[in-house]
């Protein structure tokens, strides 16, 4: 069965939305797992015969395809927001952890001494 173009933006809306609550919950394996349909649905997007499928769409539909697009949009710049976010805290940990383990080292290194 071939769906059509807006009820595929349906679908990248909703596969969007769910990425953007797991980066929220911080739920990486889901968030994951939802990023390979996100994939599947954007290649199946791209690889749309007509290129006029957009205009073919009725009237009173094209605003719900115009919400889909401005949603999609607004999700994945939430989502860019919130890795970059995390990867800031994640760097900033990873410093600590460099930091306490050369004052480690040099903590063993003058007991040795001793």
């Amino acid at each position: 069965m071939k769906t059509s173009l807006l009820e595929q933006y349906e679908q990248l809306n909703y596969v969007t939305e769910q990425m953007l609550i797991n980066a929220r919950d911080e739920n990486w394996d889901l968030l994951l797992t939802w990023q390979a349909k996100y994939h599947q649905l954007t290649k199946a997007i791209m690889q749309v015969d007509d290129l006029t499928a957009v205009d073919k769409i009725p009237l009173k539909q094209q605003d719900i395809f115009s919400m889909y697009i401005k949603n999609i949009h607004s999700y994945q710049q939430q989502i860019s927001q919130l890795i970059i976010y995390r990867h800031a805290q994640l760097k900033e940990l990873i410093g600590e952890q460099v930091d306490y383990q050369t004052k480690l080292d040099s903590y063993q290194k003058i007991a040795s001494l001793i």
